[in-house]
């Protein structure tokens, strides 16, 4: 780890948020940064803004964030464009639900970084759940989304990555895996992720957030996964929360492109089970037999969520491919 003799050392560090009427829980993940063990100086927050109609510009003003507007509203253009502007040699892509984990996040998501610099081009950390969040945050929380834990499999989740992936450096802080572009980990961007500043990125993939960690892979440079801390992620309020956010996202992501964009990154096995998903979960029965097979294995009592979970992205993915084919078959 990073000792006090060297702090005069330390990178500078730019938090890029992309950020929307966030007043609730803004604070708590700002406040999270501003408590790190790390020179303040060294830190910059840039809010990219879709047009907050709350107490957004307050909020920023007291934790000395920096406010830039989103023109797009959406918070994978506006990550992009967050990166452009960040002043940091690192940026650190992170959501309004999100908090840092510990004091010393920063610190040991930076390690790797210094310790190889020429070949480290990205770190993030794990998801940890809060005990004290609502079941439906804690479910989803668990691994990733049913949809992208079907799609993906073992490369859904750190904790997975081991059973698909070579090892080529660990210790107590952190793994490196190799990792390959033609069988790439979902890694989320807006969880933490950490990427060295200055990495060119087109603009045919603004809306795709998996898409420069896609781009570090191909160059052969590396990824580390840092296990000794992770992000609370207060992703859902309940069932209500869940249906709005995944038809938000699922409408989104086609109305831009980005889900069929993913497509050229994806192998014919990951393509193909991006259909299959609706028929294993529509069939009902194998369905049922896997969300047994989970309580099972894991014991936790959330878990029982996972049909209603799959039905419930399955209606989505349903009803706005209707809705986007319909407007497009309109103009």
């Amino acid at each position: 780890m990073i000792k006090k003799s060297d702090i005069s050392l330390l990178p500078r560090i730019t938090f890029n948020l992309a950020i929307y009427n966030e007043e609730k829980r803004l604070p708590r993940c700002l406040n999270s940064i501003r408590k790190q063990n790390y020179p303040q100086k060294k830190i910059e927050i840039v809010l990219m803004d879709g047009g907050s109609t709350d107490k957004t510009k307050q909020i920023a003003k007291k934790y000395k964030a920096k406010l830039f507007y989103n023109e797009k509203r959406l918070p994978e253009p506006g990550f992009a464009k967050g990166y452009k502007i960040a002043s940091g040699d690192y940026v650190v892509f992170m959501a309004a639900d999100n908090v840092l984990y510990d004091n010393f996040w920063l610190k040991k998501i930076i390690q790797p970084f210094l310790d190889y610099p020429d070949n480290v081009f990205a770190s993030f950390s794990k998801v940890v759940n809060d005990k004290k969040d609502n079941i439906w945050s804690q479910y989803l929380n668990e691994d990733t989304d049913p949809f992208n834990a079907f799609v993906y499999g073992n490369c859904s989740n750190p904790d997975k990555f081991s059973k698909e992936y070579k090892i080529k450096i660990k210790n107590k802080n952190y793994i490196i895996y190799d990792f390959n572009p033609d069988n790439y980990p979902l890694i989320a961007l807006a969880q933490g992720t950490t990427i060295k500043k200055d990495l060119q990125r087109t603009d045919d993939t603004i809306y795709d957030d998996i898409a420069p960690l896609i781009d570090i892979i191909k160059r052969g440079k590396d990824i580390a996964y840092v296990k000794n801390t992770g992000i609370r992620h207060y992703s859902l309020k309940g069932f209500s929360d869940f249906c709005r956010k995944f038809n938000k996202r699922i409408y989104n992501s086609m109305k831009t492109g980005s889900y069929y964009t993913r497509e050229q990154f994806n192998s014919t096995k990951r393509k193909l089970r991006k259909y299959l998903f609706l028929i294993f979960t529509l069939s009902l029965l194998p369905l049922l037999a896997e969300t047994l097979y989970l309580l099972i294995k894991k014991r936790k009592k959330y878990l029982l969520l996972h049909p209603l979970a799959c039905l419930t992205i399955c209606y989505y993915i349903i009803l706005n491919f209707i809705k986007v084919n319909i407007k497009k078959n309109n103009y």
